[in-house]
């Protein structure tokens, strides 16, 4: 075959690709949807309609700037390989419309993928919240739809941008009773001058090898300030791709407030996404707010441990019989705290999110059975993957953690 006639049937199933997707594009179905005009990419096959931020003035380094130069959402639609369709694109949005688009987004099965600002010195200040999805094509242009009306409706009642999140002023000397929320967390909390601060680390091997953990950067926390009826909580949210999403949606439909998400690294494995939030509210009930998308991100990393497989998952019987016939090792995942307040008898602790789990356990016979658990069974899951890939040939995970093996009666050793 020449070189000739092989460009020519490149070039030829480039053009068929492009027809296809702008065949497969209803694109007057995406602008009555969506309410904004677009504009055909053929070669890309790439449907993109945009809506200009022409409603207030913005001014970037005391300059009035125009839309042109970035100051534009837009979607871009293309016709996808597993789903109808596939969407992603840029909304622009000032400070009191951020969480009210990103719930929206969310609500209408759209993922959002970062927030982040472009400018410094803008006035108003202006962030950018990117979004995209998989789909029917109408589902997605209706998505996009409701994202922007959103934003229409925050600037139909207030044309002023807010500059606060509203609620009660908080005391100027904080108060958090520490107990109150380390009760919620099962774990003791860093205290300084009435607030309270909990750090739950996860690892990451560098670029030069090394593994960094939580005192380098690689941790969700929480901190509370404020008195126990009028509190503030923010922190942040160290997630993979995968957990993203399901954090997003738990703290949104808390209505905690997402304010920034993008990376902090480079070059680590795993990929880790970092998302910052802010929220208002009763010391305890921002604390289990905060704990409820940290069960939702366990078990986004549970199912994905599941997917990729290697070990099993048992019951508490089963479980017993394993670890009553000696011929086991039972491990247990959790953190040292956690660890300290029950465990299953027997049990070696070695926390999963810490520095070293992979060193700590390469020493042990691979050929014996391992018996796994955690709290509630998602960690449990994770770790249970993990050993799999260290080449531990029988590894088992009890569902429903410690959890579910208390409530079969059985006590917890200390």
């Amino acid at each position: 075959m020449n070189a000739k006639y092989t460009l020519t049937v490149m070039l030829l199933a480039s053009a068929m690709t492009g027809w296809a997707a702008e065949k497969n594009l209803n694109t007057a179905q995406i602008e009555q949807l969506t309410g904004l005009k677009g504009t055909m990419n053929k070669e890309e096959g790439v449907f993109k309609v945009s809506a200009p931020r022409n409603d207030v003035k913005i001014a970037v380094d005391g300059w009035t700037m125009p839309p042109f130069m970035g100051l534009t959402s837009w979607a871009a639609f293309k016709a996808g390989m597993k789903e109808e369709a596939m969407v992603m694109g840029d909304v622009v949005l000032f400070e009191d419309e951020v969480n009210s688009a990103m719930s929206a987004a969310l609500e209408s099965g759209l993922a959002v993928t970062a927030l982040h600002n472009h400018f410094f010195f803008d006035q108003p200040k202006v962030y950018f919240m990117h979004i995209g999805g998989e789909g029917p094509q109408a589902k997605l242009a209706a998505g996009v739809r409701k994202v922007l009306d959103s934003i229409k409706k925050i600037r139909a009642v207030n044309p002023e941008q807010a500059t606060r999140f509203g609620g009660p002023a908080l005391p100027a000397q904080s108060s958090i009773t520490a107990k109150t929320i380390e009760d919620v967390f099962a774990v003791k909390s860093q205290s300084n001058n009435g607030m309270s601060k909990f750090v739950f680390g996860r690892t990451a091997k560098m670029p030069c090898g090394c593994e960094a953990g939580k005192e380098m950067g690689i941790n969700t926390w929480a901190a509370f300030a404020g008195a126990d009826d009028n509190a503030v909580v923010d922190g942040d949210f160290v997630v993979l791709e995968d957990e993203l999403q399901p954090v997003l949606k738990s703290l949104r439909k808390s209505g905690i407030n997402i304010v920034a998400i993008h990376q902090h690294m480079t070059h680590e494995n795993p990929r880790y996404i970092f998302l910052h939030y802010w929220g208002r509210g009763a010391a305890a009930e921002l604390a289990e707010k905060v704990k409820l998308a940290r069960g939702e991100q366990s078990k986004a990393a549970a199912a994905a441990a599941r997917l990729e497989g290697g070990f099993k998952e048992v019951g508490v019987g089963d479980y017993e019989r394993w670890r009553k016939s000696g011929k086991a090792a039972v491990l247990d995942v959790r953190t040292a705290d956690e660890f300290a307040a029950g465990h299953v008898p027997g049990a070696i602790n070695i926390d999963l999110n810490a520095p070293g789990f992979a060193e700590k356990v390469s020493h042990w016979d691979k050929s014996k059975p391992i018996l796994v658990n955690c709290h509630a069974g998602s960690r449990g899951a994770v770790a249970s993957a993990e050993l799999a890939k260290l080449g531990f040939k029988t590894v088992c995970n009890l569902e429903g953690g410690l959890e579910a093996w208390q409530q079969t009666g059985r006590q917890a050793e200390k």
